[in-house]
């Protein structure tokens, strides 16, 4: 997990599509994580997707709802709201290739925040980067409240996705 930009990032978090202004080095607050999945990417995806499941199992997440889909999950320009550690956000999907990889950005009050997700296959197995890019007052403030807040949030996610492929299903 690293918290700070600079050279000791892995080569794979730079494979993440940090939009401009949304770089590690522009974020007031930001994360990049990673695990290895005993799950192909494709079934990987399908979990990612499953965006009903969040509010439920997520640790940061409640209220996710999928909102102008149909059928209900994510893809390109799909539209959802959550509520991400108790602050109301609307999101919209950026980038959406199913098996490889799914970005989207989300606004509140005070808070802008870009999340990705990249799956690279690995000998029948899933190597998952995440990262989380936020700014905004609302950024600024939890960074400055609780400086790991962000890498705590990355690991959650990766947790709860490391679990769920373990349970198997996901619909892609």
């Amino acid at each position: 997990m690293f918290d700070a930009p600079g050279p000791d990032q892995p080569d794979g978090h730079r494979l993440l599509h940090w939009p401009i202004g949304y770089s590690p080095e522009f974020s007031d607050l930001w994360a990049v994580g990673e695990t290895d999945v005993d799950a192909r990417p494709e079934a990987v995806f399908g979990h990612l997707a499953g965006l009903c499941d969040w509010a439920r199992d997520v640790t940061p997440i409640d209220d996710g709802s999928v909102a102008d889909t149909e059928p209900p999950g994510l893809r390109t320009d799909s539209e959802f709201a959550y509520r991400l550690e108790g602050l109301p956000v609307r999101a919209r999907v950026g980038e959406c290739s199913p098996g490889s990889r799914l970005a989207w950005f989300a606004q509140g009050i005070d808070l802008s925040l870009y999340q990705e997700w990249l799956l690279l296959a690995r000998d029948g197995r899933t190597l998952v980067l995440m990262g989380v890019a936020a700014r905004g007052p609302a950024a600024i403030a939890r960074r400055e409240a609780d400086p790991a807040s962000a890498r705590r949030m990355v690991e959650g996610w990766l947790r709860w996705l490391e679990a769920e492929t373990s349970r198997g299903g996901g619909a892609v």
